[in-house]
């Protein structure tokens, strides 16, 4: 399909104009287009402007998985695996999952792993299964960094030691080892943050800061050059994309978009500058979002580097240095900020707006008030105690944009959230969540939601529904209302998490 069918096709659906779509996919899936293919497919799975056909769906996806389609390999992966329109074969579900992730499918990487770990569809393999999680948990995909500490646990219980297993990754069922993949033992040194800690850069050695690390943090060498080391960090470097450009479900994402910006701040006007690009279909995770932007890990083709001096290079990769590493990797925060250190990703600004990984603060003023925007005119989304723990994650003058542990209560209009009892999910994909219950030029869009998005009503007005939000959109707050702490303490974390227990049970 020609690119320009293509976004016409994608916005179209987008707009919820799905019978635009289809007409526009049906014409070149007919020509062999295995992108349209998919897409037919799943518009048949979805309803959304043919009728709704698990025959029709099963048909495109293996149309489209037999022309090399990674996605649609997957979804028929899936089919055979839980029987769902045909009949159940574990067996041919790894072989389309193995087809799938040798294209660099995450979620078959992912789902493959699973299959050696527990030796349904194939052999018991750890070996297999190390690898092939490796590889999603480079792509950031959900939950694959657990993945990998399963694996490790049945690796002590087996007698191997992770060091052979991370040699031996080479040894698999797929292509030919890309000599650039961070993955596989022999393709990085170990190392570790000496003990004055180390500075971050993205894209060369000569552009900004974005994170410091703390002595002692583990680091994969890549190469170096000259003073520099190409380095991989076991913490999420985070970006700012345009919203339209992902497709969410929560609090993860796929591109769709090709070269899709990654960005240091939430607009395309001076101050914000073009750090990498995404590859289309590659996995993200959201983590807030302000306006139509929405903050996400970072693609997984940036590059970070580190002064070759800032590093303590081991002289072999230890089951030890494996340990800490993986350990780091899976840490809870380990996306927002480097061991108790957390810093702009892109140095201050006095007047311009600023995106961060995230500072720890405290609310320093009883009934503090969270804005939708930063100016006293915006609707108020929460209302926050006295020593309240807080995050910042930007700046714009003497405002200071945060997120809540209690949440913020934002609107969407009532007739996209299916409500059944305690529970309630969005029905629609990119439903704007607003400041005010109204489409008037008072009430902000703050950010959109998903169809799938498990969400918590608070209460209704109108045709509206209040939902209470966590982690997806982020409100303001004047700065002489905050105290900023000058680390992430233990103390900060446990306030933190606490908070957040009261308000989620």
């Amino acid at each position: 399909m020609g690119d320009n069918h293509l976004t016409d096709s994608v916005k179209a659906y987008n707009n919820q104009d799905y019978q635009t779509a289809v007409r526009i996919w049906q014409s070149y899936a007919a020509k062999g287009d295995v992108e349209a293919q998919y897409f037919l497919g799943v518009a048949y799975h979805k309803g959304h402007g043919v009728n709704k056909s698990l025959t029709q769906t099963i048909a495109w996806f293996r149309k489209a998985a037999q022309g090399e389609h990674s996605t649609a390999m997957f979804n028929l992966g899936y089919a055979y695996w839980t029987g769902i329109g045909v009949r159940q074969n574990l067996g041919r579900a790894v072989d389309w999952w193995k087809k799938s992730a040798n294209k660099d499918e995450a979620a078959a990487q992912y789902s493959l792993a699973r299959c050696y770990l527990l030796g349904k569809g194939t052999g018991h393999d750890l070996r297999k299964a190390y690898h092939w999680m490796n590889k999603a948990a480079a792509q950031k995909y959900p939950n694959a960094d657990k993945g990998i500490l399963m694996i490790q646990q049945e690796v002590k219980r087996s007698g191997l030691t992770l060091a052979e297993l991370s040699k031996d990754t080479t040894a698999q069922d797929s292509t030919p080892r890309n000599p650039t993949d961070p993955t596989t033992e022999s393709t990085f040194g170990a190392a570790t943050v000496g003990t004055r800690g180390a500075v971050v850069r993205l894209s060369k050695p000569t552009s900004n800061a974005i994170t410091k690390l703390s002595s002692g943090t583990p680091i994969k060498v890549i190469s170096t050059r000259d003073k520099w080391s190409q380095v991989h960090i076991p913490v999420d470097i985070n970006v700012w994309v345009f919203g339209t450009l992902i497709s969410q479900n929560g609090d993860t994402a796929r591109i769709v978009g090709e070269g899709v910006r990654a960005r240091t701040r939430p607009s395309t006007q001076g101050g914000s500058s073009v750090i990498g690009n995404f590859e289309k279909g590659e996995y993200v995770r959201v983590l807030s979002t302000s306006g139509d932007w929405v903050r996400v890990t970072a693609p997984r083709t940036m590059r970070a580097w580190i002064l070759s001096s800032q590093l303590e290079i081991h002289p072999s990769v230890t089951d030890q240095w494996l340990s800490q590493w993986q350990s780091a990797a899976a840490r809870p925060d380990s996306g927002e900020t480097a061991e108790n250190t957390a810093i702009d990703i892109s140095p201050s600004s006095a007047s311009g707006q600023t995106s961060a990984l995230f500072r720890a603060a405290l609310i320093t003023q009883a009934n503090a008030r969270v804005l939708s925007r930063p100016d006293t005119g915006g609707a108020v989304i929460a209302l926050l105690d006295s020593n309240t723990p807080i995050k910042i994650i930007g700046s714009k003058g003497n405002w200071k944009m945060i997120q809540s542990p209690n949440g913020l209560d934002v609107w969407v209009w009532g007739k996209f959230v299916d409500e059944r009892g305690a529970t309630a999910t969005i029905n629609r994909n990119r439903v704007r969540i607003r400041s005010r219950p109204s489409t008037a030029e008072t009430s902000d869009v703050l950010g959109a939601l998903d169809s799938g998005t498990k969400v918590t009503v608070v209460g209704h007005k109108g045709d509206w529904a209040r939902l209470r939000i966590f982690g997806a959109v982020s409100g303001w707050i004047d700065s002489s209302q905050v105290m900023i702490l000058p680390t992430v303490s233990d103390d900060w974390r446990a306030r933190w998490a606490s908070a957040q227990a009261l308000a989620t049970r």
